[in-house]
């Protein structure tokens, strides 16, 4: 699974897209271990989440900040 590493690095959070996913356009977010939210990247829909309210707020920023680039990625590895 790619971390997309700048991403990752510049915020407190890993964030994935593996390369055998599906549409809609979406990344893997975790916040330690276990934490982790599955967000659409362009309508910013919460699939799933174990995330605490704060840790989710703050991953949807991220992707809403980022969407251009993870769209971008996106499609780099998945195709598109």
């Amino acid at each position: 699974m790619p971390v997309l590493k700048e991403l990752s690095q510049k915020y407190s959070f890993k964030i994935i897209i593996p390369t055998n996913d599906h549409e809609p356009k979406h990344v893997h977010i975790f916040k330690g271990d276990d934490n982790y939210a599955k967000i659409e990247i362009e309508t910013l829909k919460v699939v799933r989440s174990y995330l605490k309210k704060k840790e989710l707020k703050q991953a949807i920023e991220i992707i809403k900040g980022n969407q251009e680039y993870l769209i971008q990625k996106w499609n780099e590895i998945i195709g598109g």
